[in-house]
């Protein structure tokens, strides 16, 4: 299956829930952007405001008001932070974003699928069945499916990734039937390298499931050639930041270089901010923001 085939596919799929977002919105520096907004849909994972959310200052419902505050379109839920999977807390989560003017981009789902344990593994994909069931009726696209590892770096990229590849052949079905893509973040293990994540891609559907591309989860010496492998296959991104420059650069990554392999592979998912450095994670989100503006535009 070709990558534009496989894009007109996701495009279809998500057509409804992007029409209102794809067209900007969401420069914080509007009175020098100019009146033509960035095409980008902007958005932000949970787990980049975790110390805000675990003191009790925002949760899944109310996060939704900051992310408009903050002039951010989208929110990515970590299952973490969910305290019931139930339907009426999922209506809450569902009207707060609404009412807010916000697109649940996805659910981020944690776990191990490379393991040695078939129980545990069992127990896992029916665990992510409830949550992508959840991620359908919440709106979002997308999810990712935490791959994990093996336990030994040496089985990780041959029985490792032949696990994953099984259990997402298993929810394949399911993934159809709702609309919502699969994707693999780059996260060591089974993801470890970015030929480890194409054959699982390859080895199920490219049309359902892609790479949930984080900018930074590699060796350094290898970073931005990675990227560049998974770029073409990517349906949600991490873009991950850490510390910056006095110019507002972040430190370890070229943000202009990842977002133009993103934009030439014709990306129109979401631009997923996730702050992971030490200092507030509000202010950090705010940075990594208006790095992604200024170089999508460019």
């Amino acid at each position: 299956m070709s990558n534009s085939t496989s894009r007109r596919e996701f495009l279809k799929g998500g057509a409804v829930l992007f029409t209102s977002i794809l067209v900007g919105g969401v420069s914080s520096l509007s009175a020098e952007a100019g009146s033509k907004k960035p095409e980008v849909f902007l958005s932000c994972e949970t787990y980049s405001l975790r110390n805000y959310i675990r003191q009790g200052k925002y949760d899944l419902i109310s996060v939704s008001r900051l992310m408009k505050e903050l002039n951010i379109k989208g929110v990515a839920l970590n299952d973490m932070f969910f305290k019931s999977w139930d339907k009426p807390y999922l209506d809450q989560i569902k009207k707060s974003a609404k009412d807010n003017g916000i697109t649940i981009a996805a659910v981020i789902c944690e776990g191990n699928l490379a393991g040695a344990n078939d129980e545990a593994r069992r127990k896992l994909i029916e665990s992510n069945v409830m949550k992508m069931r959840a991620a359908a009726y919440l709106g979002a696209p997308v999810v990712r499916l935490s791959v994990g590892r093996t336990g030994d770096p040496a089985k990780d990229g041959t029985v490792g990734v032949e696990r994953v590849i099984a259990a997402f052949k298993e929810l394949l079905p399911l993934a159809k039937e709702l609309k919502v893509k699969m994707t693999i973040e780059n996260h060591g293990g089974a993801s470890g390298k970015a030929d480890y994540v194409l054959r699982i891609i390859r080895g199920t559907d490219p049309k359902w499931v892609g790479s949930c591309l984080d900018f930074k989860n590699w060796p350094a010496e290898v970073l931005h050639e990675e990227n560049a492998k998974l770029a073409p296959y990517a349906y949600h991104t991490h873009a991950k930041a850490h510390s910056f420059t006095a110019e507002g650069e972040e430190t370890t990554v070229d943000y202009a270089r990842v977002l133009k392999m993103l934009k030439d592979a014709k990306y129109k998912g979401a631009v997923s901010i996730e702050f992971e450095g030490p200092e507030d994670q509000i202010e950090g989100v705010k940075k990594t923001r208006d790095l992604i503006l200024k170089y999508w535009k460019m």
